[in-house]
């Protein structure tokens, strides 16, 4: 979730801690610090069952089949 400091200068919340574009993906947005509509996905460049860190020993947990046409 974002987080808000308000702008003396212009009197409206600031989101500060933004969090790295690569690695985050921003959704929804806010019309101020309360809406609490916007937040962050983690975005991973791969398949996930690509990724050793979510499935360390390799195998995906997800049903596959040959699938053939005709």
């Amino acid at each position: 979730m974002p987080k808000y400091k308000k702008d003396p200068r212009l009197g409206v919340d600031r989101e500060y801690n933004i969090p790295a574009p690569e690695l985050y993906l921003p959704l929804g947005w806010d019309e101020n610090a309360t809406t609490k509509r916007k937040h962050y996905r983690h975005y991973e460049p791969d398949e996930l069952e690509n990724i050793p860190e979510l499935f360390p020993n390799g195998a995906s947990p997800f049903n596959c089949y040959e699938l053939k046409k005709g």
